[in-house]
Parts: structure tokens; sequence; C-alpha cells
């Protein structure tokens, strides 16, 4: 029996000192090239975004993101890099607006988020409702690459009580 407790108290102990372990850095960089980084990343994602939205003009999209590159798109529908790159003939788009941006790193990796208001329309689904992304890049060789990116929809109640 006193193997038992022996074993108890050795295994509360080593949880107890795993959970005390410093935490690994988030980041691989610090100061001003982080800031330098996110906004790349931000002018990347929106000068992206505005030449598929406003122009039709794939060859950003077609530049930036990588072969495996996924997308959710606003009406939930998971799409690869050339579905979602086919799926520009859908769009009537007069204006696009970003806002709430902020970048996130994890080593090579960024997430960013922000608020996009889009003014015009996608088929079948009809007119943009406001909506948050997230878009994840990676580090290359060649600079920032788009990996995927996820937009969200505001929900009505949201938008009502300014939240979204």
């Amino acid at each position: 029996m006193p193997n038992v407790y022996f074993t108890i108290v050795y295994v509360v102990a080593a949880l107890a000192m795993s959970a005390c372990a410093p935490v690994e850095e988030t980041s691989s960089q610090g100061g001003a090239d982080e800031q330098r980084d996110a906004q790349t990343i931000i002018q990347l994602n929106r000068d992206q975004q505005e030449a598929l939205l406003l122009d039709k003009n794939t060859a950003p999209t077609e530049q930036i993101t990588l072969d495996n590159y996924l997308v959710i798109a606003p009406g939930g529908r998971v799409e690869n890099r050339s579905q979602a790159i086919a799926g520009v003939d859908s769009l009537d788009v007069n204006g696009v607006e970003f806002s709430q941006e902020q970048v996130i790193f994890y080593g090579d990796t960024a997430v960013l988020v922000g608020k996009i208001d889009i003014d015009g329309t996608m088929q079948p689904l009809g007119a943009f409702p406001p909506m948050k992304f997230m878009a994840t890049y990676v580090r290359t060789g060649d600079g920032w690459r788009a990996l995927s990116r996820s937009m969200t929809p505001c929900a009505s109640i949201a938008v009502e009580r300014g939240v979204c």
C-alpha cells in the first residue's frame, strides 16, 4: 500500500512542477521587427482582398496564397485555393472597408483578425453583412504567404448592439 501512496504523491508533485514551468515565448521576434511584420501582413491582406473583391483581379491572390490554401467563405462553404479564386465571378462589389485589425505571432506563423465591411453582393447569398475575418500567414523564403482565411458574418443582434 505505501507504494500506491508514493506513486500518487509523485504524480501530483510532477503535475504541480510542470504547471509552474516557464512558458515558451509566443513570438520569435520582438519590438520593431514584429510591428513591421504586422503592418506588412495587414497591408498584404488589404491589397489582396481589395484587388480580388473590387477589381476581380486574382493575380495577388495567386501570388500570396500557398498551394494548400483554404477558405471558409461567408456562406460557410469550405473552398480550396482554386475554388476561392474561381468564386470571384459571383461578386459584385463597390467598396471595402477594414477595421479592428490585430496580428498575433507564433514563430513564423501570424494570425490576422479584423472586421471587413463589403458594399456589394455575392451570388447566390445576396448583400454582404458586416463580417469578422481571420487569416493565417506563414513566413517563407518568399516572404509572408497566406495559408487560410475564414469570414464569419456578424449576427444581426451583434450588429444592432454595436459589438460587430
